[in-house]
């Protein structure tokens, strides 16, 4: 195949279908820290300039995005209100998860979806605790959080874990896709 001739009309429509993806991919990921924006966000500006040169908080890799998925539901899902965003940046430096990742599932639970959110994971610790005949807590207050703790602790791994296997398996999908030698040859 010469060079300098078109590519064939198949590849032209598997490359149309690439763009789109990867398109819609950027769109769904827009409103996430990126090394680019990471200056805009009120808390993450501060730690800019260190996180820059971690590139493991940026890596898409099984590892990282599986780390954060975990932490990222867990903490989200835990009645931490107003703190949630710093201990995800902690637990991403110190753990090696990936960022924007664990971010975007703090962003779960916001100021609309926080009460419903709160409220059923309460009432599913609640069934939790009465399932599994664990010590019941005397004072109502108490009780609530302890139910509250519980059921984020159980809905954020579960939930991470159904999405850990959906990204495993787009990953494995993306990695059989063949290679095009004579395309890369081009760049």
């Amino acid at each position: 195949m010469n060079l300098l001739e078109a590519d064939p009309p198949i590849d032209r429509a598997s490359r149309a279908r690439r763009h789109d993806r990867i398109r819609r991919a950027k769109q769904f990921l827009r409103p996430l820290p990126r090394k680019a924006t990471l200056h805009r966000w009120p808390i993450l500006n501060r730690f800019a300039k260190t996180a820059r040169k971690r590139p493991y908080l940026w890596s898409f890799r099984e590892r990282e995005v599986s780390v954060a998925l975990y932490l990222g539901f867990v903490i989200a899902f835990l009645p931490l209100v107003g703190i949630q965003f710093l201990l995800a940046l902690a637990a991403a430096w110190t753990l090696r998860a990936n960022l924007p990742v664990i971010i975007g599932a703090q962003l779960t639970t916001n100021v609309l979806t926080m009460g419903p959110i709160y409220f059923v994971l309460n009432r599913f610790g609640s069934e939790l605790i009465g399932l599994f005949g664990l010590t019941p807590v005397e004072a109502t207050w108490s009780h609530s959080v302890y139910a509250s703790v519980l059921g984020g602790l159980v809905a954020g791994v579960g939930i991470a874990f159904i999405l850990d296997l959906v990204y495993r398996f787009v990953f494995a999908q993306a990695k059989k896709r063949p290679i095009n030698l004579k395309r890369m040859g081009k760049k």
